[in-house]
């Protein structure tokens, strides 16, 4: 307040010399403060500048997101279909699964059922056998009946009657020559 007082008494009645030193001072302050606000527009500039990069990079960023979460909802909902697929070919898979399980001990019991009916027909074959001369005339005439070179010959029954002859000769200690 009182600097004040004093730029006032020598503008009212100060000497030449001491106005032209307020002038001087006036200038002089008139430039730094116009420097001053030319610094400070310059930074107030800067800091718009900064803002909007800021704002720039924070829309590029959320719109960089929201194409992520998409993307991830997107794999998301083909990873979820993909795996219904694959729990559906799974569950197909188990019950055909069960189902050729089921087929198989099928299959078993028929190959047992039928091994029963081979070994019951080569015991019919060979029924009333109990010495080695009839088992060697039943192996003959079998083998005249079943050989493969007949019209109605069949290779597997030879084979089967090949092993049974084979068991009954052990039994009565004989050779196989026929």
């Amino acid at each position: 307040m009182e600097e004040k007082r004093n730029l006032e008494q020598i503008i009212l009645s100060g000497t030449e010399d001491e106005l032209s030193q307020l002038r001087i001072w006036l200038f002089k302050e008139s430039v730094r403060l116009e420097n001053q606000e030319s610094a400070l527009s310059e930074k107030y500039s800067k800091l718009e500048r900064d803002e909007r990069a800021f704002k720039d990079r924070c829309d590029q960023t959320e719109r960089r997101l929201e194409t992520a979460t998409k993307k991830l909802n997107n794999d998301k909902a083909l990873f979820d279909q993909r795996l219904r697929i694959l729990n559906n070919g799974f569950e197909q898979l188990n019950a055909d699964k069960k189902k050729l399980e089921s087929e198989f001990i099928r299959l078993e019991r028929e190959k047992a059922y039928q091994r029963e009916d081979e070994y019951d027909a080569l015991d019919l074959l060979f029924r009333g056998v109990n010495s080695p001369l009839t088992l060697k005339k039943r192996y003959k005439d079998l083998m005249k009946m079943f050989h493969p070179d007949n019209i109605s010959g069949d290779s597997y029954m030879v084979q089967l009657i090949n092993q049974e002859y084979s068991v009954l000769c052990r039994r009565y200690d004989i050779s196989m020559k026929a």
